[in-house]
């Protein structure tokens, strides 16, 4: 799996469980101190981000961050 495929994939199970959660990009960027747009990048896999980012991200999401990093979703 190349690099581009491996952010694509955390990013897409970012996103499922956000709207699983029923809040919105808006909202998850407030929550965990990330811009809006760097969720949005995140989410499609446009974005590097750091293991902190991760973490928030999953504290907010409430799971924990291998949840996110599991590329068989």
């Amino acid at each position: 799996m190349d690099i581009k495929t491996f952010k694509r994939k955390i990013g897409l199970n970012i996103k499922s469980i956000r709207t699983k959660r029923d809040l919105k990009q808006t909202e998850l960027a407030d929550f965990s101190l990330v811009s809006k747009e760097t969720i949005g990048k995140i989410e499609r896999g446009q974005q590097n981000f750091t293991i902190d980012t991760l973490y928030a991200i999953a504290e907010v999401l409430k799971v924990e961050p291998k949840t996110l990093l599991d590329l068989d979703e």
